[in-house]
């Protein structure tokens, strides 16, 4: 009998230290690795294993994804597999914030994030703090701009002085056709209106 009732309470800590967000799919892992790339230090603190305190930051040396047999994706820091929900990356200088909090992962019993208290004689002390942190959100590619059309301008000259000379060589013409008419009608109305006296004294 008292074996059946130390069962249940050794099966606690195994409960508590149960994985909640080290096998994710593949967009929380995605959302994991852009919350910690590019930020200093990380902190692992695994407040449901019954850690005392935060461990020590450490700087990531190396970050990745590995995609599990059935499907589901697992984060590794410097190469090791590790559980978001017990990670916390350094969101600024005196704040750590949940990893899997930040990935979207739905975590129990963990802390949002760290606050890290100004060094002193006894070091640095660094407490769980209930401070909400945001989701992080995915850049969103834009598609690029299409290049302007291209617009062809087709400029025209015209040769207005060859234009001018065609109407002046056309009046010109005119004019010396006018005036050989009227030379002509001239020559005929004095011929018209010459005495005929003077036709006969031609003809003795």
């Amino acid at each position: 009998m008292k074996a059946l009732l130390v069962i249940p309470f050794l099966l606690v800590p195994a409960m508590a230290h149960a994985d909640q967000c080290e096998l994710v799919s593949d967009d929380v892992a995605t959302h994991a690795l852009s919350a910690m790339r590019g930020k200093p230090n990380v902190i692992e603190y695994c407040e449901p294993c019954g850690d005392k305190a935060p461990g020590e930051p450490h700087a990531i040396d190396h970050l990745a994804k590995q995609r599990d047999t059935d499907g589901s994706y697992a984060v590794t820091l410097d190469k090791r597999e590790v559980d978001l929900a017990y990670l916390y990356v350094q969101t600024a200088p005196s704040t750590y914030e949940n990893v899997a909090a930040l990935a979207g992962c739905p975590t129990s019993g963990v802390s949002p994030s760290l606050h890290v208290d100004d060094a002193s004689d006894r070091g640095v002390l660094i407490t769980a703090s209930d401070r909400p942190v945001t989701h992080v959100q995915l850049a969103v590619e834009e598609p690029p701009t299409p290049p302007p059309a291209t617009v062809t301008y087709v400029i025209e000259t015209r040769d207005h002085l060859g234009i001018w000379a065609v109407v002046a060589a056309c009046a010109l013409s005119s004019g010396l056709w006018a005036l050989a008419t009227v030379l002509l009608l001239r020559r005929r109305r004095a011929i018209a209106m010459r005495p005929r006296a003077i036709d006969m004294v031609d003809r003795s």
